[in-house]
Order: structure tokens, then sequence, then C-alpha cells
């Protein structure tokens, strides 16, 4: 009678855990097709809202963080407000952090941290020289992990080519890197639906622009 009794309840649980499995799976589909058509600061900060949302009811999921930190860093690109800015970089590097501690190792992860220390010195050019060195030891740590994810050479190539020519940037200096971006995403499959799949638009926008360059 034990035994039937552990059985049922063993069953029981599967069939609530597979229940919060799809109800999570549903809202991230539902927010990332929302993505699609999202134009205006409101529309971010609704699907920031809605990802934080998410990440907060199912704690054992790293993609709901990184999507409320994403569209967190979207939100502050399009803001000219220097304390608001740097209000959304600080929101996105905390989410962005717990999303790294449910996996240490998710070189997604590791990208956004990046771009959130590049928007960090976007605002803030005096902490360059500190933030300059962490983003390039994630990077080279990203690159040791997942040499595939294009979105690393992407986010290198960037950072080069918002820099002065001047001082070595510009975006015959980032070609190199936006040609290796390109090979990867010709490449890369997503692990699953709700893997960041981003990134290729871009990198095809800047490389046609070292063609019109020429």
């Amino acid at each position: 009678m034990k035994t039937i009794v552990i059985t049922i309840s063993c069953i029981f649980m599967s069939f609530i855990l597979h229940a919060q499995s799809d109800q999570f799976k549903n809202a991230m589909l539902y927010n990332l097709e929302l993505s699609k058509s999202a134009r205006t600061v409101e529309n971010y900060q609704e699907l920031a809202n809605n990802f934080e949302r998410i990440a907060t009811a199912e704690q054992k999921e790293w993609t709901a963080w990184y999507y409320a930190a994403f569209y967190n860093l979207v939100i502050n690109f399009q803001d000219s407000i220097h304390d608001r800015k740097m209000k959304y970089i600080t929101i996105a590097q905390k989410q962005i952090d717990k999303g790294l501690k449910l996996k240490p190792e998710e070189t997604e992860l590791m990208v956004l941290k990046v771009m959130s220390y590049y928007a960090e010195m976007a605002v803030d050019p005096m902490k360059g020289m500190t933030l300059l060195g962490e983003a390039n030891a994630l990077l080279d740590k990203a690159k040791s992990i997942n040499p595939d994810n294009p979105r690393i050479y992407l986010e290198e190539a960037e950072a080069i080519h918002g820099m002065p020519v001047e001082f070595g940037g510009g975006i015959e200096k980032a070609k190199p890197l936006l040609l290796l971006a390109s090979e990867k995403f010709s490449k890369f499959v997503p692990a699953d639906p709700l893997s960041p799949d981003w990134g290729e638009d871009r990198c095809e926008m800047l490389l046609d622009e070292t063609v019109k360059n020429h």
C-alpha cells in the first residue's frame, strides 16, 4: 500500500512539474513573439517587465533573466538622459548576474554583460580603463567556452567599430571580426526556441558599411 501511495505521489508531482514547464515555455514564447513588433520604449519596457515577472516566478531558468536584461539595455540605448541610462544599465547588470548564478558558463549571458559594460563606458568614459579590461577578459572566457557563438565576435566588433580611428578603431578595423561573426552566424543553430538568436542582421548591416566605405 505504501509503495502504491509513493508511486501515485510521484506521478502527480510529474504532472505538476510538466504543467509548470509548459506554462513557463508558453509565457516565454508569447513575449518573444511580442518582441518582433516592439518599436517604442513603452513596448521594450513592457517586455522587460514581463520577462522579469517570468524569471521571478520560474527561478531555475536563465533565459527569462537574459531577456529582461536585454530589453533594459535596449531602453538604455534609446534614452538620452544620463541618469536614466545608468538606471537601466544597473538593472540589466543585476539581472544578468542572476542569470549567471543559474548558469555560470552561459556565453550568451557573458556577451550581454559585455554589452552592458560597453553601455556603461558610453555613459561614463572614465570607467573605460577598468571596464574595457573586464569586457575583454569576459570575451576571451566566452570564446574558450563556446567559440562558435557568433554574438561574441559581433560584440567585439561593435566595440572596435565605435572606437575612434585614431585609437585603432573604426569600421575597417572591425571588418575581420565582422567577417568571422558572419561565418559563425551562417552555421549557428539555437539550442531551443527560447535561446538567443539575434545579431545576424546587425552584422550584415555593418559589413555593408565596409563596402560603402570603398
